[in-house]
Parts: structure tokens; C-alpha cells; sequence
């Protein structure tokens, strides 16, 4: 039996469950999660090894009308995706804007690749009702599939591996068996806290949240982490650690939790919270905190 290797890109606006499918598929977290928009900034790669292929997802930053230049930024790694890749997975879901989706789906005139409709959520439609919105959606693109899928329930997500899988070329694995993710273990971390400041701070003040690992050291049993946590304000400085340092105990205790279950020993982790002003705006801080500024 012949062996299929290839790069898929996975392509849709912000919260339509694009890297709540990519730790679904891998078995495992390796992008992070949130129900607030632009919580995924940078490419993510996400390894799945089947007994006959091995699909290399990339996961990417919602599309959107950027509002700063980190939002520039990420758009042109979106774009950039579509340079190398063997498929495209184009993913909406059931709060989708039909002259929205139109005009993301113009971005991919001229890419030559087969591009799949993917419609996530699933399990709040009826049968009919999930057919119909392919349908709409369908006549905007030549799609080479479209298909319905609950990142929820795991339903259609097996399906829709496989019709990846036929059209990927025969190729060798680009990445030995075991390897979910080519992600460096301090961007792991920063990852993860910048996720738990998500989950607990509201309104504003997480989309200026940037997390940036200063030190990662393996002691014995112990995994010794300090990290900063830079915000653009000082109010929002105030906010993250919270009345009597409440609040940065939370997202220390909750992230501590994540890290020692990936890593499967006791972490010791050192938050800190800086201002960096408007550094969203900024290129020299951008590239900094390790954007590909062009």
C-alpha cells in the first residue's frame, strides 16, 4: 500500500473551531483555545500519523480586516500558507455572513490546489439545514469536497481525514512517527499561559496580551519556567495580576496545570507582567517578540 504525506492549511474566520479540530485530531493541545476572537496569532503545525499517511496541518490566525500591524502581520501568514501546501481546508460554521465568506473566498482565486468546504458545529443543525448551507456557500468556489463536521461530538471529522488523505501525493513522512508538532517547547509555554489570560481577563485587554518565556530549565523532577506577560497599559498591568495578586495566581495555578500534564513533572512557574506600550504598532517590538516582519 502506497503512502501519502502532505501540507494542509486550514482557512476560516475567527471561532469557527479551527484549532479546537486540530487538538482533536492530533489527540492533544497544540493550539490554543478561547471563545474571544484572534486568539491564534501565528501558524500553528499540527502532525497526524495514520497507518497509511501523514497530513501536516497548519492551523492559522482567524481572517479579518486588520485593525494594527500585528493584525497585518497575520493576515500575510494566512496568505503565505497558501505558497506550499497540497490542500486547503476552508472552514465556516453556522454564524457565517454569506458576503463575508464571499469575500475571503475571493483570496484564493488563482490557487491551484483543491480546496475543501468544511462546515464545523454541526451538531446544532439538522441534516437539511447543514446540506443547505454547503450548498449556499458551495457556489462561491469550486470546491473539490464539502462536507459537514462537529469538532464537538467528533462526527464527520474521520470522514473527513480520509477524503484528505486521497488527495495528498505519495510521499515519505517529512516527520518521524510521534512528533504531534515542530513547536519549540518555551513557545508550548508562552502558548499556554497567554491562553489562561484569555480565559480569566476580559473585554480589551487580552488582545494586547503577549507572552514571552525568559527562562526554561529542567532540574531533576522539577521544570523551572520564569515568563513575562506584557501588556500595553498600565491599567491593564493592574488588571492581570489582579486586587492582592489574585488574579495572576489564577493564570499561573491554571497553566501550571496544563504544562505539568504535558510534560508529566511538578513546574515551578514564574509569571511577570510588564508594560510594553503599543506594541501591537510596533515593528522593532514585533520583531522582538518573534513576528516575521517584512
Amino acid at each position: 500500500m502506497s503512502f501519502r504525506a502532505g501540507f494542509v492549511t486550514i482557512w476560516g474566520r475567527p471561532n469557527v473551531g479551527k484549532s479546537t479540530f486540530l487538538n482533536r485530531v492530533i489527540g492533544q493541545k497544540v493550539s490554543i483555545v478561547s471563545d474571544k476572537p484572534q486568539t491564534t496569532r501565528r501558524v500553528v503545525k499540527g502532525i497526524v500519523n495514520l497507518d497509511n499517511a501523514q497530513i501536516v496541518f497548519l492551523d492559522t490566525p482567524g481572517l479579518h480586516t486588520p485593525k494594527d500591524r500585528l493584525g497585518e502581520i497575520m493576515m500575510q501568514e494566512i496568505e503565505d500558507t497558501l505558497l506550499d501546501v497540497d490542500l486547503l481546508c476552508y472552514m465556516t460554521d453556522p454564524a457565517f455572513q454569506e458576503e463575508e465568506e464571499r469575500k475571503y473566498l475571493e483570496k484564493l482565486n488563482g490557487f491551484s490546489r483543491p480546496v475543501f468546504l468544511v462546515l464545523n458545529k454541526k451538531d446544532l443543525l439538522g441534516e437539511e439545514e447543514a446540506m443547505g448551507i454547503l450548498e449556499r456557500l458551495g457556489k462561491y468556489y469550486a470546491f473539490a469536497e464539502r462536507l459537514a463536521i462537529s469538532c464537538t461530538t467528533g462526527e464527520g471529522v474521520r470522514e473527513l481525514l480520509g477524503r484528505i488523505v486521497a488527495y495528498l501525493p505519495e510521499n515519505p513522512p517529512y516527520y518521524e512517527p510521534g512528533i504531534v508538532s515542530d513547536a519549540f517547547e518555551r513557545d508550548i509555554v508562552a502558548e499556554i499561559v497567554r491562553e489562561k489570560v484569555w480565559w480569566h481577563v476580559h473585554q480589551e485587554v487580552p488582545y494586547g496580551v503577549e507572552v514571552r518565556v525568559e527562562e526554561f530549565k529542567e532540574r531533576d523532577d522539577l521544570l523551572y519556567i520564569r515568563a513575562i506577560i506584557y501588556v500595553e497599559r498600565e491599567s491593564h498591568k493592574k488588571i492581570v495580576i489582579g486586587e492582592g495578586g489574585r488574579m495572576i495566581k489564577r493564570i499561573g495555578e491554571d497553566a501550571r496545570r496544563d504544562i505539568e500534564a504535558q510534560w508529566g513533572k511538578k513546574v515551578y512557574l514564574d509569571l511577570w507582567v510588564k508594560v510594553e506600550k503599543n506594541w501591537r504598532k510596533r515593528d522593532e517590538v514585533l520583531r522582538r517578540f518573534g513576528y516575521r516582519v517584512k
